[in-house]
């Protein structure tokens, strides 16, 4: 019998949050509780359901778990500690950074400025998903957080893992799930579109944009990019077991899970040697380039396609090694053990 209880609260049904929320089920007796709506009047009809849900299950609850510290937070980090449960979030990227120029991060609007320092404080514990994650916590929010924080890094999906023997083409890869055109820049999509022109026998794939992102987007391609709107993983494994490259040339990024599975699945890893990029290709994993510039990344693509099977299975080793779901669950269940 699970004789401890977690309430989880997602405000996103990503596939690394629910890879927690299966982590955790396997242990503990877990409520889950899912928002409906991120934006617009909607969302106050979700943070009453969610103060409702929390006052149902806070009496006989151990840990109050959340993926974010932004808006979504503060009623359950309040509720937590004044039940005296213990609070944990995951910082998962956007709640850390802070970039004024591209509007991106929690901290750019005031509502995510209030609800990040609240949730933030009230928390009894943090899990930024990498190094990178950590320091931005500590520079754009406070120093003082230090104490309650911990590393866990984030894993892949071994959903992506390929089945036999699989043909590759030329192809290059890269994810950018998002409507927003804004943050086609934070991703790199802009660069990975102006390198394809380089390389126009090659064909670039953009997979995961709608709305103004793929207008952008579309707007900018040469003949050789095609862009995808969001696909199932299953679809996304194939994409990448016939594929040679991924890609991630991020201007910022906590972790970058796309890059991990298309590792994973056997293209060779060409990024940008910056944030949670740099330390997923640590050690010489794949080709990094020092800036984003155009014959850089264009040398780097040229030096992958040339990559043998043989070249990859040791950044697949690696990978496999450090960010598999196991690591995760131990180093996970083990800290949380460690509360009880």
């Amino acid at each position: 019998m699970k004789d401890k209880k977690i309430i989880f609260i997602k405000l996103l049904n990503s596939s690394f949050i629910n890879i927690d929320e299966k982590i955790l089920s396997k242990k503990f007796s877990v409520a889950t509780f899912q928002f409906k709506n991120t934006k617009g009047v909607f969302v106050i009809i979700d943070l009453f359901s969610e103060f409702m849900f929390l006052l149902k299950h806070i009496w006989n609850t151990d840990v109050v778990y959340i993926w974010f510290a932004d808006f979504h937070a503060v009623i359950p980090s309040i509720i937590g500690r004044a039940f005296r449960k213990k609070v944990i979030i995951v910082i998962g990227g956007v709640d850390a950074a802070y970039l004024k120029d591209f509007n991106y991060g929690v901290k750019t609007k005031l509502l995510g400025r209030i609800s990040l320092f609240l949730s933030t404080r009230l928390a009894t514990n943090l899990l930024p998903v990498t190094q990178f994650t950590y320091d931005n916590l500590l520079r754009n929010v406070s120093h003082r957080l230090s104490k309650k924080s911990r590393i866990v890094y984030n894993c892949y999906n071994e959903l992506f893992k390929c089945v036999g023997d699989t043909k590759r083409e030329n192809n290059i890869v890269t994810v950018c799930a998002s409507d927003s055109k804004v943050t086609t820049f934070i991703k790199g999509v802009d660069y990975y579109i102006e390198l394809a022109k380089t390389l126009p026998e090659l064909t670039f794939y953009v997979v995961g944009v709608g709305g103004e992102a793929y207008s952008y987007l579309k707007s900018i391609s040469g003949g050789n990019v095609i862009l995808l709107p969001r696909i199932t993983q299953k679809e996304l494994r194939q994409l990448f077991c016939s594929s040679k490259i991924v890609c991630q040339f991020s201007r910022h990024e906590a972790f970058g899970v796309a890059l991990l599975e298309g590792i994973i699945a056997g293209c060779y890893p060409v990024g940008y040697n910056y944030g949670g990029t740099k330390e997923i290709l640590s050690n010489n994993l794949g080709g990094l380039i020092s800036k984003l510039d155009i014959e850089e990344g264009k040398l780097a693509i040229e030096k992958g396609l040339k990559k043998t099977r043989k070249d990859i299975e040791p950044i697949k080793k690696s990978i496999n090694h450090r960010f598999n779901i196991e690591v995760r669950k131990k180093e996970l269940l083990s800290f949380i053990d460690s509360l009880l």
